[in-house]
């Protein structure tokens, strides 16, 4: 039944078969909020008709969508390559650090339960200060020239 219910006949029908007997007056004063759960939960989404280009106009959104997409590509390889030099450099830096000591390489790979360093900062935050209003306060007084 859930699959026959995804198609916009079938949705439609099932809403009038679930609600007729459930739905309240829409009368001045009356409640809508079952009228407006029907509505939310199973009228299908009205969208705009898609336009169609033709000619030149076609050409330019085609030329853009290549654009686009030529540089989302360069994008994802520049990060790729990124990558791959943080990669190499961890990798260089593991080796020196196997051939220089070996109790400092056995401990660089040990996945401790401690929380390290980036869990521990605190993460900056608007919420308001911990000491609250300041309600002997004085503003500053104008100088006056």
């Amino acid at each position: 039944m859930l699959n026959i219910a995804r198609t916009p006949v079938a949705r439609r029908a099932l809403c009038q078969t679930r609600w007729n007997s459930t739905t309240t007056s829409t009368a001045p004063g009356g409640d809508t909020r079952l009228e407006t759960i029907r509505r939310v939960l199973f009228e299908p989404v009205r969208r705009e008709k898609t336009i169609s280009l033709e000619g030149e106009l076609l050409e330019q959104h085609e030329t853009i969508e290549r654009a686009w997409k030529l540089h989302r590509m360069r994008q994802r390889e520049q990060r790729e390559r990124s990558l791959e030099l943080q990669f190499r450099a961890m990798n260089v830096a593991m080796n020196e650090l196997e051939k220089t000591n070996d109790r400092l390489f056995k401990g660089a790979l040990v996945k401790s339960r401690h929380i390290t360093y980036p869990k521990q900062a605190k993460i900056p935050t608007e919420t308001p200060s911990t000491q609250g209003w300041d309600y002997a306060y004085k503003a500053p007084e104008a100088i006056t020239a």
